[in-house]
């Protein structure tokens, strides 16, 4: 029997897309868009800011001097956070409804900026029990350490766990730890999904 629900944040619970931050970067350094995107992503303080191993600034200070940005802090958290629109993608009246007959957690791989922005503009999360935080455990998907961290907020066994994620490694890397998981890939697909399984 399922006890508890585990829910990835980006592109599942929150919209994000990058071309908006690659955008604003651009006009502070000379570098084009897909020069951008593959040094921030590429880079190794990317994996050290959302395991918790450097800080905000520390990350800043170091994205500066990569890409040579002509920005303050203050305008690259702004920039940073730009990638959010602020519709949830699941509908809110069905985290509701889950809300009332499961515990609720959040399991993602973030940051201290985007998890600050994103607990103040969605309200969506006030649904929600508890939030395993790759920034806060240290650890990020598909590891073994993140899906435990997970099942103990969870305060139930692994196999009363159901855990949807857009990503499809982590997706298998849940049902190697033995908890029920299934794709994400649109709110419509995952009600009909949930509904099938007699959840709700």
């Amino acid at each position: 029997m399922i006890k508890t629900f585990i829910f990835d944040l980006g592109k599942v619970i929150v919209p994000f897309e990058l071309d908006n931050q690659m955008k604003i970067l651009e006009a502070v350094c000379d570098l084009k868009h897909a020069e951008i995107r593959e040094k921030i992503y590429a880079a190794e303080e990317l994996l050290l800011f959302e395991t918790g191993k450097i800080s905000a600034e520390e990350t800043f200070q170091s994205l500066k001097k990569t890409l040579d940005l002509r920005m303050n802090s203050g305008e690259f958290v702004a920039a940073w956070n730009s990638i959010f629109s602020l519709e949830p993608i699941v509908p809110e009246n069905l985290i509701e409804r889950l809300s009332k007959k499961y515990r609720l957690i959040i399991l993602s791989d973030t940051n201290a900026l985007h998890f600050e922005f994103i607990k103040r503009n969605f309200p969506i999360l006030r649904f929600f029990d508890a939030f395993v935080l790759s920034y806060e455990v240290g650890f990020v998907k598909p590891s073994a350490e993140t899906f435990q961290a997970a099942v103990e907020k969870a305060q139930c066994a692994a196999e009363e766990c159901f855990f949807t994620d857009d990503k499809e490694a982590n997706v298998i890397g849940a049902i190697k730890f033995g908890i029920n998981a299934v794709q994400f890939v649109s709110a419509e697909q995952f009600e009909r999904e949930i509904k099938n399984r007699k959840f709700i």
